[in-house]
């Protein structure tokens, strides 16, 4: 009977495993907030909310996230400009998944949590001043 209960076990976690990739690869994901600490300032405003800073059209306010069945991540934004650094040679970007953690080879140092229908992504970087700002992006499935 426990062997039975064992199996039974291993085999309900093989099958949610996969169902939380196919939840993270059957959709897209698109970004839904920004916030930045400490506050920032473009123009003559001063906010936490990065997307009202840099708009609604802006490159970071259209960013669509894809996860495919293969393992492969792609990143993109709606604008001219917003993909003009894209490499048609670079090496693809790959995802791993390990619980809600989903890694990028890109950056693995600033991992994906997902929960439910939302995803999240710290990052930091330091301003040409000195500030260190860190970002928390959340995406959203569509």
């Amino acid at each position: 009977m426990k062997k039975l209960l064992f199996l039974l076990s291993i085999c309900l976690t093989l099958s949610c495993n996969k169902d939380l990739d196919k939840k993270l690869s059957s959709k897209s994901w698109r970004v839904e907030s920004v916030t930045v600490s400490p506050a920032m300032t473009s123009g003559n405003k001063t906010s936490t909310n990065y997307l009202e800073l840099m708009g609604p059209q802006s490159c970071a306010a259209t960013t669509t996230l894809t996860f495919s069945d293969k393992g492969i991540f792609t990143s993109g934004s709606n604008g001219a400009l917003c993909d003009l650094f894209y490499d048609p040679n670079s090496s693809p970007v790959t995802w791993t998944r390990e619980g809600e953690q989903i890694t990028i080879s890109s950056s693995p140092q600033s991992p994906f949590t997902l929960k439910g229908n939302k995803l999240t992504r710290t990052t930091s970087t330091t301003s040409a001043g000195g500030t260190i700002y860190t970002f928390e992006y959340v995406y959203k499935a569509q």
